[in-house]
């Protein structure tokens, strides 16, 4: 049962207002990116109050004790905010920490009983996170009281800068390239596709792996491929299947318009990803010989038909419908789209990482692929640690990992 009062209270991304009537919600209705409604419960009734074609609200604003919603954010893309009254305080209030923070996001966190104090906190492409209280009642006197890797403060780190192309069947997709630090025109570019692949995104804002590697000399590619979260479920429906596909074009388009952009020198390009992305660094160069000089695939899936059988996914049923769904049951292409059954293909040097106890992608697949490569008599540089699972989390382990790709 509902308490006796809903005001406030969140509901799948929505929020209630306090006249225990009125829900502001984050819509969907055929697969399109969701919307800002506001619903009227009792009448039945909805009016949209904020959104896109192309992304979804990637956040709701609300502000207050009584969690005032004061405008959306777009994340998908290039973030913006969009106000739904620009004249209200809350709106006019962010808008100025806005531009008091520029080249930042700024997120209200928790509210005094009385809204007098209001704790945000700020972040970007080259600010992890910090936070701040500000004073209403006094002058809006800002004081920090917090900040997350404040040993990065007053260094110099990489811009990450949005991009938008089409594809080769017209399709638009977002994503970002992070140029090091005074480069000027293309530049030796890892490309780093995200894990997933249906669901998670990249997102504009800090990034280990990002920072590492322009600081480094290295330009980095993120590509918000089909199957990507933030653009609405058709958006991912349509890349089911398409492991070895539609997605691994859409990351080929990426590059190709990196390169004709002069983002990236076309004659020194890698490939570096964990889990999908560890799958997408050995199918990238098997599909596009010659285009890639050498891949680090980490935690990757190496084998879709193993996939279907060993790690936690398959252990439930729920978990084999899943798979069934996104992989499809067409063994020839399974096969075709495995990288351990085209080691024949792999021409480029190769750096395969880990970890020992990894559930999702278990060392069944880092097996599959090793025994393929030592058949082939195809040596290749590996690196498994103990203890560790899907992502290192240790510091000496991710430290470890970092020494080992720069020299790699």
């Amino acid at each position: 049962p509902l308490p006796a009062s809903i005001a406030g209270y969140e509901v799948n991304g929505g929020v209630f207002a306090q006249d225990n009537n009125t829900l502001y919600g984050l819509v969907s209705d055929k697969g399109e990116p969701v919307q800002l409604y506001k619903i009227d419960l009792a009448a039945g009734t909805r009016t949209r109050l904020a959104g896109r074609d192309d992304v979804e609200v990637g956040a709701l604003m609300t502000a207050g004790r009584e969690r005032v919603p004061f405008a959306v954010a777009y994340t998908a893309a290039a973030p913006s905010v969009q106000y739904l009254d620009p004249a209200s305080e809350w709106a006019q209030l962010h808008a100025a920490l806005m531009k008091r923070f520029a080249g930042q996001m700024v997120y209200f966190l928790q509210f005094t009983r009385d809204d007098g104090k209001v704790l945000f906190t700020t972040r970007s492409d080259r600010v992890p996170a910090n936070y701040y209280v500000i004073d209403r009642k006094n002058g809006n006197k800002i004081a920090q009281v917090g900040s997350r890797r404040p040993w990065f403060e007053g260094k110099a780190l990489a811009s990450m800068r949005p991009i938008e192309f089409k594809t080769r069947d017209g399709q638009v997709l977002y994503g970002f390239f992070t140029a090091p630090i005074g480069a000027k025109g293309p530049v030796p570019t890892v490309v780093m596709p995200h894990g997933g692949p249906f669901g998670p995104a990249d997102t504009w804002g800090f990034e280990d792996d990002v920072q590492f590697l322009a600081n480094r000399g290295y330009g980095v590619l993120q590509v918000n491929y089909r199957g990507s979260g933030g653009r609405g479920d058709r958006f991912i429906n349509a890349s089911y299947k398409q492991w070895g596909g539609m997605i691994q074009n859409d990351i080929t388009d990426a590059l190709k318009y990196a390169i004709d952009a002069k983002l990236a020198d076309p004659d020194r390009v890698c490939m570096y990803g964990a889990s999908f992305g560890g799958y997408s660094a050995l199918m990238q160069p098997i599909l596009n010989p010659g285009m890639y000089k050498c891949a680090i695939g980490y935690v990757g899936v190496y084998d879709l038909q193993v996939m279907k059988k060993k790690g936690d996914i398959p252990r439930a049923r729920v978990g084999k419908r899943y798979l069934e769904r996104v992989l499809g049951n067409d063994e020839a292409q399974l096969a075709a789209w495995s990288p351990a059954q085209n080691v024949n293909k792999v021409k480029f040097p190769l750096f395969l990482v880990q970890g020992a106890i990894d559930q999702r992608v278990p060392m069944a697949q880092f097996n599959a692929l090793k025994d393929a490569f030592k058949a082939a008599g195809t040596p290749v540089e590996t690196m498994v640690v103990q203890g560790e699972g899907h992502g290192f989390y240790k510091p000496e382990n991710r430290a470890e990992l970092y020494r080992r790709m720069e020299a790699f």
